[in-house]
């Protein structure tokens, strides 16, 4: 297999995973901010399955949308469940735009910065869940912890042995995404 092929398949199942993530958490808790990490997640990942299925026009909207998706997603995740757990949930929806509009400016004005800084957001992300699996008792947290941490040992570009790199970085978002969905849903 192709790895245009096989990515666009890897990107496909975390678009389904996403989308789960959201169909379930709005219908199951009415909860549209909790969804918008996982939207965002899902909007760079189906942007993929268009760029490897042959449509070369999305690709700079694709890596300006995985890199969006890499600073907010899981991380906006995590900062919506830690304000729910401190009962500030309502004032939650004014943080949006601002932390968005940060993001934008950080990856059009200041690229070298910009990475540093998503960088410094995976380590506090994998922190936040531990503590999160450790305070709920619930171990979806820390599956989704290990599962992003071997996300980011994966990478995404060459191969271990046969199979891209790409393909198993996105099947570890994919248990990321499912596991973070489980322990949100057993706790808000």
């Amino acid at each position: 297999m192709t790895k245009q092929i096989s990515t666009a398949l890897s990107d496909l199942f975390l678009s389904l995973f996403c989308l789960l993530a959201c169909y379930d958490i709005f219908v199951k808790k009415e909860n549209v901010f909790l969804i918008y990490g996982f939207i965002l997640m899902g909007l760079a990942s189906f942007a993929g399955v268009a760029r490897f299925s042959g449509c070369d026009s999305v690709k700079d909207l694709h890596k300006s949308l995985s890199v969006h998706a890499g600073a907010v997603g899981l991380p906006w995740a995590l900062l919506l469940f830690a304000s729910i757990q401190l009962n500030q949930g309502a004032k939650l929806s004014l943080v949006s735009p601002g932390w968005d509009i940060l993001v934008v400016l950080g990856m059009h004005v200041c690229t070298t910065q910009y990475e540093n800084t998503r960088q410094m957001l995976i380590p506090a992300t994998l922190i936040g869940l531990t503590y999160s699996a450790i305070i709920n008792s619930n171990q979806n947290f820390l599956i989704a912890a290990g599962c992003l941490l071997l996300s980011g040992i994966i990478g995404a570009t060459g191969k271990i042995g046969p199979v891209y790199r790409v393909d198993l970085f996105h099947f570890a978002l994919c248990g990321a995404v499912y596991s973070l969905r489980s322990g949100l849903l057993s706790i808000v």
